[in-house]
């Protein structure tokens, strides 16, 4: 399949990220943000949990809490 294949098939998803400010690229956090909704659930700290997670994936604290904040903003269609 060509580049532009894959665009024009993915037209609608991708215009709508780009006014949303989603970056494709987000989705190599995406299963660090469901393990942090899953401790969440559990009833740990916010603060413990980005701990936990800056030492698992390498990332500072505030970088782990700016990608949560982002990827759990809401979404305009």
């Amino acid at each position: 399949m060509k580049v532009y294949e894959v665009l024009a098939s993915s037209r609608f998803l991708l215009a709508t990220m780009n006014r949303n400010g989603v970056s494709a690229d987000d989705i190599m956090y995406l299963d660090m943000f469901y393990e942090y909704r899953d401790m969440l659930a559990e009833g740990r700290k916010e603060a413990e949990i980005r701990d936990f997670l800056s030492n698992k994936h390498k990332l500072s604290a505030s970088t782990i809490k700016r990608i949560i904040k982002r990827l759990n903003d809401e979404y305009k269609l």
